[in-house]
């Protein structure tokens, strides 16, 4: 049960990421499912180490780094 609510997360993920592209908010070369799939970790890995701390720190950080990765890529492809 728990690999198939994964799934469908990341590939909710995806389809926002998706989304953005459509939109031209990002470039066209974002791998978009290796970004849902970083995105997703970075969101696991962050309310695990916050159930065991008390701090959101960790996922704000995975989250924020995450989505300004998508946001610079749009950056570097008007540059070229």
């Amino acid at each position: 049960i728990v690999a198939e609510l994964m799934r469908q997360w990341q590939e909710r993920i995806a389809d926002g990421i998706r989304a953005l592209r459509a939109r031209e908010l990002i470039p066209a070369s974002v791998d978009v499912d290796r970004s849902a799939a970083a995105l997703l970790a970075g969101v696991q890995g962050g309310v695990s180490i916050m159930m065991s701390t008390g701090s959101s720190a960790h996922l704000r950080a995975a989250l924020d780094t995450g989505i300004e990765q998508l946001r610079s890529a749009k950056a570097v492809a008007e540059r070229s």
